[in-house]
């Protein structure tokens, strides 16, 4: 089979689909590209344009895109004229005025390359007005036009919109993949892998399953909050555990009533994900880890807990979470939090 979008870690069912459309012209007029921040969303739609666009797609040696042939250069180095990025710029959400804009540029015909290629990010900012507007147009384009909407999920795009793209979603990249791009890629991650072991499993670890989540992560002023709150729900839980230390339990609850609820909200939701990861221990010891980088010491955590008491806390952080997200008072939500958690 031909070697298709090389540069992009993982995603294998998902080039060899797009592949296969390309080589056979039954590429869709429109996609939506739905995944994380960091998951490679822009990296792949700029690959899809170039691969559109390469002169060498037909030759069965050269990958798909070549990235040497004069169209591929272009675009891959932002400068086609074809390739168009569609933003909200400094606004909260993507408005109806970008959206006519776009529709009266649809129908000037491509300068460089035989198609036109509109990249729409944050398209699920797009508002209702904007989403309606657009509708008529991403329904019937003109036969060069290719819309690539990126999402990150697409719940907030309405139905007649999904129903006119079908939504390739990114796949989340296993830690050694994550590992091996990393120190391919980032000098300083195989500083950080040799002088630093521990850093570098919290990194792979908190990535979840984002490239470029880990490359930011090797910036310590982006690294240190995440891994303070990784410890943070880590501590939490083996307080949880040792009966004797309801009291420290509860003094370290306490300790977070001061902090912002969206701080909050992302403590608690790395908490679940630690207490996902017992949970599924409980069941086989080989199961896939999405908080530990360390086995063992999730193992010997795991034993630690019966699951009814598992659970039970994953519905106590829960139950926290929806309260957060309700406005409710910080400090009553962690008392509330700690009657849940059986340590009042």
């Amino acid at each position: 089979m031909k070697s298709a979008f090389t540069e992009i870690v993982g995603n294998r069912r998902l080039k060899e689909r797009l592949c296969a459309d390309i080589l056979s012209n039954r590429l869709s007029h429109a996609y939506i590209i739905d995944g994380g921040r960091g998951s490679g969303k822009h990296t792949l739609a700029l690959s899809i344009a170039a691969a559109v666009a390469c002169e060498c797609k037909k030759d069965g040696d050269a990958p798909l895109p070549c990235r040497t042939c004069s169209s591929c250069k272009k675009i891959l180095s932002g400068n086609s004229p074809d390739v168009i990025y569609i933003s909200k710029g400094d606004r909260a959400t993507l408005g109806v005025e970008t959206i006519r804009e776009l529709k009266s540029d649809v129908y000037i015909a491509p300068n460089d390359i035989s198609a036109k290629i509109y990249i729409i990010e944050d398209a699920h900012l797009m508002t209702k007005q904007a989403q309606n507007a657009f509708l008529l147009t991403l329904e019937e384009p003109p036969p060069y036009v290719l819309f690539l909407l990126l999402c990150e999920g697409t719940e907030a795009l309405l139905e007649t919109v999904r129903s006119r793209a079908p939504t390739l979603r990114t796949e989340p990249i296993g830690t050694d993949e994550i590992g091996e791009y990393l120190i391919k890629a980032v000098p300083e991650a195989k500083r950080i892998k040799s002088d630093s072991p521990d850093e570098w499993g919290e990194i792979l670890a908190a990535a979840d399953g984002s490239i470029g989540r880990a490359i930011a992560l090797l910036d310590p002023k982006a690294y240190k909050p995440i891994v303070e709150k990784r410890r943070a729900a880590r501590e939490f839980v083996t307080l949880c555990a040792e009966k004797k230390s309801s009291t420290d339990a509860m003094r370290f609850l306490l300790s977070f009533s001061k902090k912002s609820r969206e701080g909050l909200a992302e403590l608690w939701n790395e908490t679940l994900l630690c207490l996902r990861d017992l949970l599924l221990l409980k069941q086989t010891e080989n199961a896939p880890l999405c908080f530990f980088f360390d086995r063992e010491e999730a193992l010997s955590l795991a034993y630690s807990f019966t699951t009814p008491r598992l659970l039970s806390l994953c519905d106590g952080v829960s139950r926290a979470l929806e309260s957060l997200r309700r406005n409710a008072n910080v400090r009553l939500t962690l008392m509330a939090l700690a009657t849940d958690c059986g340590l009042l």
